[in-house]
C-alpha cells in the first residue's frame, strides 16, 4: 500500500512538474510574442553599438510589472577563452552606482540617523575647505548636485589604493567652491564620496558591507558588489580597446558610492523594481520612496524655461516630457568609467526596469531609451516615436534687447566668442584660438600668419564656427538639431541649451566672462609650454596619463585655460571661473626645489623643459625618494625597449596619446620625435630604457 502511495505521489509530482515546465515554456513563448518590439529594439540597439565600435560585449534585461520578461547577452566576455557573456557576467556600472549611495543615505534617514537638511560637517567633522561656505552644504545638496564642490578627486586604476577618502578630504582642505551651496546644479562626483563617508561613520560599517546587508541581500542581487578589478571573480566582462583589440587588466574603481560598483543587467532590474510601489521587495519607507522619486529644486531651478537636468535625488532626470503627458513617470541614471558604460531606466508605477551594460564607451541612455519606447508600445501605453522629417526654421530678426549678450563665453571645452550675424537673424559661436609662442622650439621666429586668426575676410567663415538661426525666442542649429537661448541670472549672463535631445531638459551650456580692467599675468611665461604629471600611481589607467598645456587667448587677458577657464588672481594663483561646469579646480604655481610646478586638484605637474632627454643607448632611470614619476623626452625618433621593476609602469606617448603601455605591451616600440616616456614606481626602483 505504501509503495503504491509513493508511486502515486511521485506520478502526481511528475505531472505537476511537467505542467510547470510546460507553463514556463508557454509563458516564455507568450513573452516572445507579446514583447516582440521590445526584444527587437534591444537586439538592434545593442548590436549596432557593438558593430559601431562602442564596445565588444553587452547585456540587457527588462522587467515589466515586477517580472523579468527579457534578458539577453551579446558577444564574448573573454575572447581568448571564447567565454560568452551570460546573465551572471559582471560589468562595472560607473555612476549608476550613485543610486546605491542615494538609497544607503535614505535607509539611514528612515532610521532617524541622518537628516537630508542637516549640514555635512555634522557627520564628517574633518571635512574642511578653504572656502568657508562649505559649512552650509547639506546632505540633500549632494544628491541634486548643488553643493558647489569643484569636481572629482579620485582615479581609476588596476590595483587597490585604500586611501580615496583621505585623498578627497586632503584635496578639499585647500579648495574653494564653484558657487554658493544650493545655488545651482552641476554634476559632481566628490559629493557622493562624502555620502559614502557619512554612511560609514553613521552605520559603523564599510559602505559595501552596508549595501550587501541592507540592499543586495534583501533584493536578491547575488551578482552585485565591488568593481570587476577588485571582486576577484572570473566571470567578468573583460575590457578590450576598441581600436587595438588589446585586452587590459580588470578596471578597479574605489569610490563606491560615486562609481565603483559592478553588477549585471538583471540585478540592476531587481534594484530598479524596489522603487515600484507595488513591489513585494521594498527596502525604503514610503516617505523615502517618495523622496527619491520627486524633484529636488535649487535656487536656479525656476530660472530656466524648461525642466533642468539633475534636479533629482541622484537621477539624471525624473520625468520625460512625452511620457509625463501620458501620466508615466520615468527616471534614469547612467554611468561611464574608463572601460564600461551602464544605464538603469525605470517607470516605477508600471513596474518597468531596464538595465543595460556594455564594455565600452557610449551613452547608456541611448541604449535604454529605444527599449523603453518599444516596451511602452508593446503595452499599448504609447505610440512608437516617429522620425519625422524636419526643415530649417524661418529666420526672424533678433530682438534688440538680446544684442547685449554678445561676447566671450566659457564652455567646458574652451572659450567661445558669440557674435550676431550681419543680417541680425542669427548668431555664430566661434571657438577662440590659443595664443602661440612667437618663437619655435629651436628659437627661430614663428610664422606670424598662422597666428592671425582675425585678419580673414569677413565673408570667410571662422574656423570651427557654429551658426544658429533665430526664431520664436530660440536660436536653432539645423545640422546638429540643437536649440539654445540667453538668460541673465543675478546679473550674470548664460547660454542655455534648450530641450536637449533624449533627455528633453534645459541646461546652462556657457557662461559669459567678465572683461577684466586690470588683468594679472602668471609670474612665468607658459605659452606653448608642456607640463608633465609627477604624482600618479604606477597602477593608474593609461587613459589618465597625458601631457598638458596652459592655454591663453588674446581676447581674454587675465584668464588661463588649464582643464577649464580660470581667472588669474595673483602671479601664482588662478581661481575657478566657470561655476556651471563639472570637474573644475583651482591652479597654483608652487616651488619644488627651486623649480616652478603646477598644482591643480590633487595633481602636480612639472615643466617638460626640465625632463631628461632620451639618449641613444642605455638610459637608467631611478625613482627618487619623493616617489615622483620620472619622464624622458624624445627629441629624435627611436626604437625603445624597457626593463622595469615588477610593479613599475611604463607608458609611451606621442604628441597626443598613449601608444605603449607596459601592462599590455611587451615588445619594443618606436617613439616618435616630440614623444615622451612616463615611468612610475616605488622609491628606489630602477628602469633600464634602451634606445636605438
Amino acid at each position: 500500500m505504501l509503495k503504491k502511495l509513493t508511486l502515486a505521489l511521485a506520478a502526481l509530482f511528475l505531472i505537476s512538474f511537467m505542467a510547470n515546465v510546460c507553463d514556463a515554456k508557454n509563458s516564455r513563448a507568450k513573452d516572445l510574442d507579446y514583447y516582440k518590439n521590445t526584444i527587437t529594439a534591444a537586439r538592434e540597439t545593442i548590436w549596432k553599438a557593438i558593430t559601431d565600435g562602442h564596445g565588444s560585449c553587452a547585456s540587457v534585461a527588462v522587467m515589466d510589472e515586477g517580472r523579468l520578461v527579457y534578458s539577453e547577452c551579446f558577444g564574448a566576455a573573454d575572447r581568448a577563452a571564447n567565454r560568452p557573456v551570460d546573465k551572471n557576467t559582471r560589468f562595472n556600472i560607473g555612476s549608476t552606482s550613485k543610486m546605491f549611495g542615494a538609497v544607503a543615505i535614505l535607509l539611514l534617514v528612515d532610521e532617524g540617523k541622518v537628516s537630508l537638511d542637516e549640514k555635512i560637517v555634522k557627520y564628517i567633522p574633518e571635512f574642511q575647505m578653504k572656502d568657508e561656505r562649505y559649512k552650509d552644504i547639506t546632505v540633500r545638496m549632494i544628491f541634486n548636485h548643488s553643493s558647489g564642490l569643484p569636481g572629482s578627486s579620485f582615479f581609476f586604476g588596476y590595483a587597490k589604493y585604500n586611501q580615496m577618502h583621505k585623498l578627497l578630504l586632503d584635496t578639499l582642505k585647500d579648495a574653494s567652491l564653484k558657487h554658493a551651496p544650493g545655488e545651482m546644479s552641476m554634476y559632481c562626483n566628490d559629493g557622493f564620496t562624502l555620502a559614502e563617508i557619512i554612511v560609514e561613520k553613521v552605520s559603523g560599517k564599510k559602505f559595501m558591507d552596508f549595501l550587501a546587508e541592507r540592499v543586495f541581500k534583501p533584493l536578491g542581487m547575488k551578482n552585485t558588489g565591488v568593481s570587476v578589478g577588485e571582486c576577484g571573480l572570473e566571470n567578468i566582462a573583460e575590457y578590450y580597446d576598441v581600436k587595438t583589440g588589446k585586452k587590459y587588466p580588470p578596471e578597479l574603481v574605489e569610490i563606491y558610492a560615486c562609481g565603483g560598483i559592478s553588477s549585471t543587467a538583471e540585478d540592476l532590474c531587481k534594484f530598479g523594481n524596489s522603487f515600484n510601489p507595488k513591489s513585494g521587495r521594498k527596502i525604503l519607507s514610503a516617505a523615502s520612496l517618495g523622496e527619491i522619486r520627486r524633484n529636488q529644486p535649487y535656487l536656479f531651478y525656476d530660472k530656466l524655461r524648461h525642466r533642468p537636468m539633475m534636479s533629482e535625488f541622484g537621477w539624471e532626470y525624473s520625468n520625460i516630457d512625452e511620457l509625463e503627458a501620458k501620466g508615466i513617470q520615468a527616471l534614469g541614471k547612467g554611468g561611464n568609467t574608463m572601460c564600461y558604460s551602464a544605464n538603469l531606466q525605470i517607470a516605477p508605477d508600471h513596474g518597468i526596469s531596464i538595465g543595460v551594460l556594455i564594455n565600452g564607451h557610449i551613452s547608456g541612455e541611448l541604449l535604454t531609451r529605444p527599449v523603453l519606447d518599444a516596451l511602452l508600445k508593446d503595452k499599448n501605453l504609447m505610440d512608437a516615436p516617429k522620425d519625422a522629417a524636419k526643415k530649417p526654421v524661418e529666420a526672424q530678426k533678433v530682438p534688440e534687447e538680446l544684442l547685449k549678450f554678445a561676447g566671450i563665453y566659457a564652455k567646458d571645452m574652451g572659450p567661445f566668442k558669440v557674435v550676431f550675424n550681419k543680417n541680425n537673424d542669427g548668431l555664430e559661436m566661434i571657438p577662440l584660438q590659443p595664443v602661440k609662442s612667437e618663437k619655435t622650439p629651436d628659437g627661430k621666429p614663428a610664422d606670424s600668419d598662422k597666428n592671425k586668426k582675425d585678419d580673414k575676410d569677413d565673408k570667410t567663415p571662422a574656423e570651427g564656427a557654429i551658426a544658429f538661426t533665430y526664431n520664436g525666442g530660440v536660436f536653432h542649429n539645423f545640422e546638429k538639431d540643437e536649440k539654445c537661448y540667453f538668460t541673465e541670472i543675478d546679473g550674470r549672463q548664460y547660454i542655455v541649451a534648450h530641450k536637449v535631445k533624449t533627455y528633453g531638459v534645459d541646461y546652462i551650456q556657457m557662461q559669459k566672462l567678465d572683461e577684466l580692467k586690470n588683468p594679472v599675468s602668471f609670474k612665468i611665461d607658459m605659452i606653448d609650454k608642456i607640463w608633465l604629471v609627477r604624482n600618479e600611481k604606477p597602477y593608474i589607467l593609461a587613459g589618465s596619463i597625458n601631457t598638458a598645456k596652459v592655454e591663453f587667448y588674446k581676447e581674454l587677458p587675465g584668464y588661463a585655460d588649464f582643464s577649464g577657464i580660470k581667472k588669474i588672481e595673483t602671479p601664482d594663483y588662478a581661481s575657478i571661473t566657470g561655476k556651471i561646469f563639472r570637474d573644475q579646480s583651482e591652479m597654483r604655481l608652487v616651488d619644488m626645489n627651486g623649480e616652478t610646478w603646477i598644482k591643480s586638484n590633487y595633481g602636480l605637474c612639472s615643466p617638460a623643459d626640465s625632463a631628461r632627454k632620451l639618449a641613444i643607448g642605455v638610459n637608467r632611470v631611478i625613482i627618487k625618494s619623493e616617489g615622483f614619476n620620472e619622464w624622458l623626452k624624445v627629441e629624435k625618433g627611436a626604437i625603445v625597449k624597457f626593463e622595469k621593476p615588477l610593479k613599475g609602469r611604463v607608458i609611451v606617448l606621442d604628441e597626443e596619446k598613449a601608444i605603449y603601455d607596459s601592462v599590455v605591451d611587451k615588445d619594443e616600440v618606436y617613439v616618435p620625435e616630440k614623444g615622451f616616456i612616463f615611468l612610475a614606481g616605488e622609491p628606489g626602483d630602477v628602469f633600464k630604457v634602451t634606445a636605438r
